[in-house]
C-alpha cells in the first residue's frame, strides 16, 4: 500500500547517502594530499641547483636557512588545502548521517503504520 511513498523515500534518502559519500572521498583525498605535503621531504630547483629540503613538520625543517625551501611549501598552501577539506568533510557527514537517518526513520514509519492496519484488521475480523 505504502510501497510507492516509501520508494520514493528511499530514492531521496539514497541520494543524500550517495553525495555525503561523494563529498567524503573528496574530503579524504584532500586530507591524504594534505599529509603527503605535510609528511614528506621534497627537492626545490634553484636555477640550475636542486636543494633536498626536509619536510615541514620535521625538526631540521625550521632550522634550514635556505629561504628556497620555505618558500616552494609555505603554510598558506597547506592551510588553504586544510580549508577545503574541512567544509567538504562536515557536509559529507550532515548529508550521509541525514540520508541514513531518513530511511531508517521512513522504514520505521511504515512499519508502524502497516501495523496498525493489521490491528485494525485484526479487530474488525474478529
Amino acid at each position: 500500500m505504502y510501497w510507492s511513498v516509501r520508494q520514493e523515500f528511499d530514492r531521496a534518502a539514497g541520494r543524500a547517502v550517495g553525495w555525503g559519500i561523494g563529498l567524503l572521498a573528496v574530503s579524504a583525498v584532500l586530507l591524504g594530499w594534505f599529509g603527503f605535503l605535510l609528511l614528506t621531504p621534497f627537492t626545490a630547483t634553484e636555477y640550475q641547483d636542486e636543494v633536498e629540503c626536509d619536510a615541514p613538520v620535521s625538526d631540521t625543517y625550521a632550522g634550514n636557512t635556505r629561504s628556497l625551501c620555505h618558500g616552494e611549501r609555505d603554510w598558506p598552501e597547506l592551510v588553504g588545502i586544510l580549508a577545503l577539506a574541512v567544509p567538504t568533510t562536515a557536509a559529507g557527514t550532515a548529508l550521509w548521517a541525514v540520508g541514513s537517518s531518513r530511511k531508517r526513520t521512513t522504514d520505521h514509519v511504515l512499519r508502524l503504520l502497516e501495523l496498525q492496519e493489521s490491528e485494525q484488521r485484526d479487530r474488525t475480523g474478529s
